[in-house]
């Protein structure tokens, strides 16, 4: 079976793809957003693991550093995985493409954000 090449078909065509590929980048950010929210938590619980499971540690500001050290991480990874998700987000809204809000991806990586200060602060304290 032929396909009909028109030049309206082609067009079609064209444009059907370009929303397809749009669709992907859109979908690849989103899962690279919750691989840094992964990476962040993740550096942030060890970092919590580390002082509150090892408090023999000697010398004593040894297990506090490396804590303190991944939870700073863990919220630089938060600030970082948000702000690349805004970037390519405006991008693909200047091509009339639409992702999830960025008032939500926000406010997610806004709590994940003090859940890290949290952290920060138990870490000190212990």
């Amino acid at each position: 079976m032929k396909r009909d090449k028109t030049p309206e078909n082609k067009k079609l065509l064209i444009e059907k793809q370009q929303h397809w590929a749009l669709e992907r980048t859109r979908l690849a950010k989103e899962r690279t957003f919750a691989a840094w929210l992964r990476t962040g938590l993740a550096s942030a619980i060890a970092g919590l693991g580390i002082v509150k499971l090892l408090p023999d540690l000697r010398p004593e500001w040894i297990g506090k550093s490396i804590g303190l050290l991944l939870v700073l991480s863990s919220a630089l990874a938060f600030i970082l995985g948000f702000r690349t998700y805004y970037i390519v987000l405006k991008k693909l809204e200047e091509e009339g493409f639409k992702g999830l809000p960025i008032k939500t991806m926000g406010t997610l990586a806004f709590c994940f954000l003090l859940f890290a200060i949290l952290a920060f602060v138990i870490v000190l304290m212990h």
